[in-house]
């Protein structure tokens, strides 16, 4: 008689298999679903476009972080800020660059700003992104000469199996930009050199004739992907502006016969304004499996303005917190003066002003559909005319004893003047120069950019499929069954364990381990006996990767 065999379907009650996922969540039993571990969220610019006027700006900001020039055109910036790329595929292209075995290797390895970008100019041109996967070149080329290394694990925190990574994104320039700050906390030790910006570029020509840009970090951004709890923030960073303003020369009329002062004049044409902004901050809620919806508390850094003058060695310094004590009063112009009995002078007016942020209260903020989604983050739509009103009502001018017996009488009506000159310049300073300058590094002043990147999710797909090595079989021949396992889904997969029993109508002759990836380690640990009915069972030790597979094989005799 002969028995005809088919492949046969593997059935939960005749296969059965266990698999324990290796992430901080916890164990799943194998099966054909996805599991909801977290979010990634990026604090960071996400600039919708970059026109010429942001092209200008990025280069010489990141420039001045790096300690050397990078210049990329509108188009290649803008490129970058729509460069959303898979996270997990880069981190697999950078792993293969370095040469080492895992993505969390290549997180925690020691790397040059040009290998990331070379990293993801690869993966540009794997998503076929030819125009993205160009800028990424030519930035590359541009930072081989970058002295210096990163850690990517101190910019991305991954604090869940990095195969949870798999429909996540990662933006480009929040990379790049991100790992210019984390450079500049790590590399760049010394007094930031300046970086000279026209007023023409700031959108200021009516007020700033041309400024030197001085910017260190003081932290670095994090960019986290882990479950519920998780926080991120943005960078902190200290900026000196030093300005060339619009020369100023107010009516002094009113001075002249106060104090039988006979002439005046007074020419203002510069200012120093310092802004040390602390890192926003933000935690992961809650993430909704069903909706996809995921919540974070965001709230924003402190911001703090300085008028005046503060020692480099000391505003630079990042080991200490800036005092009211280390502002000193800033020449911003001269007083020319000459009264009865007095000859000419020229007085220095020096002014200096203080204004603290107030710590914002968080923001509940919810996301749900298709990620990335970018969303801002304000302490107050007046922060900006609230601190600089803060500003004139703070700003003190020093006391002009040169005057000798006139003082008395001419110094408050100088001090009005010059508060009145220098009251219209605050707003527009902050609002045209400082705070575009602080948003293209996703700071801004009393706000900041928050990003959903996407969402981690364990797939435990464990894809068992069964071969027979004949299609029919006669009374006490035998069959060889070859199992192939893979892990078809996006999560690294442990601690395996495959179960079979014999076929009716057969009786157990062998089993064996088959063909395995290098990770991986197999034993027989359950079987019956030669000739008996019952279960087979192997223990596999080791990780499987996304993609990789194996095999196992048992044989029965018909009966």
């Amino acid at each position: 008689m002969t028995f005809a065999l088919l492949p046969s379907r593997l059935r939960h009650a005749w296969l059965r298999v266990f698999v324990a996922l290796a992430c901080l969540l916890g164990a799943l039993s194998a099966k054909a679903d996805c599991t909801v571990t977290g979010a990634c969220i990026t604090a960071g610019p996400r600039l919708a476009s970059v026109d010429t006027g942001k092209s200008a700006l990025l280069g010489p900001l990141l420039g001045g972080l790096l300690g050397t020039g990078t210049s990329l055109n509108a188009v290649d910036w803008n490129a970058l800020a729509g460069g959303n790329l898979n996270l997990l595929s880069f981190l697999n292209v950078l792993k293969t660059d370095l040469g080492v075995s895992t993505p969390a290797q290549a997180l925690s390895a020691n790397v040059t700003l040009a290998q990331v970008a070379n990293a993801l100019a690869v993966q540009a041109q794997a998503e076929a992104r030819p125009q993205l996967a160009g800028a990424l070149s030519g930035l590359a080329s541009q930072l081989n000469g970058v002295g210096g290394t990163v850690r990517l694990d101190d910019l991305l925190k991954v604090t869940a199996d990095t195969g949870s990574l798999g429909t996540s994104t990662v933006n480009a320039l929040d990379m790049f930009t991100g790992l210019v700050q984390l450079y500049n906390r790590r590399n760049v030790l010394t007094t930031p050199q300046p970086v000279g910006i026209s007023g023409g570029l700031l959108g200021a020509t009516g007020v700033v004739n041309s400024l030197q840009l001085y910017a260190q970090v003081i932290e670095p951004p994090v960019y986290v992907c882990g479950p519920t709890g998780s926080t991120f923030h943005s960078a902190a960073i200290r900026l000196k502006l030093k300005m060339d303003l619009v020369s100023l020369a107010p009516a002094t009329n009113s001075l002249v016969g106060v104090g039988l002062l006979q002439s005046a004049s007074v020419g203002i044409g510069k200012l120093d304004v310092y802004v040390e902004v602390a890192r926003g901050q933000g935690s992961l809620t809650a993430v909704d499996a069903t909706t996809r919806a995921v919540t974070l508390q965001v709230a924003p850094g402190v911001s703090d303005i300085f008028i005046g003058k503060i020692d480099d060695s000391v505003f630079f310094n990042r080991t200490r917190a800036i005092l009211d004590s280390d502002v000193d009063f800033g020449t911003i112009g001269s007083l020319r003066a000459a009264a009865l009995g007095l000859l000419q002078v020229d007085i220095a007016l020096d002014i200096k002003s203080i204004v603290r942020g107030q710590a914002p209260f968080a923001t509940s903020v919810t996301m749900s559909g298709t990620f990335p989604q970018t969303r801002t983050v304000t302490s107050s739509t007046t922060f900006i005319t609230n601190a600089a009103n803060s500003l004139v009502t703070n700003l003190q001018v020093r006391s002009m004893p040169a005057l000798g017996l006139v003082q008395g009488a001419v110094e408050p009506l100088v001090k009005t003047l010059v508060k009145n000159v220098v009251s219209p310049l605050i707003a527009p300073v902050l609002s045209g120069v400082a705070d575009p300058l602080l948003k293209l590094l996703g700071i801004g002043l009393g706000e900041i950019v928050v990003t959903v990147e996407g969402i981690c999710q364990t797939c435990d797909d464990f894809k068992l499929t069964k071969a027979v090595d004949k299609s029919n079989a006669t009374p006490g021949s035998t069959i060889l069954y070859t199992i192939t396992f893979q892990n078809s889904g996006t999560t690294t997969l442990t601690q395996l364990k495959i179960e079979d029993t014999t076929p009716a109508f057969t009786t157990y002759a062998d089993s064996s381990c088959g063909t395995l990836p290098a990770s991986l380690a197999c034993t027989v640990a359950v079987k019956p006996d030669v000739g008996a009915n019952g279960k087979v069972e192997w223990g596999i030790t080791g990780t499987l990767a996304p993609g990789a597979s194996g095999t196992v094989t048992v044989t029965v005799k018909v009966q």
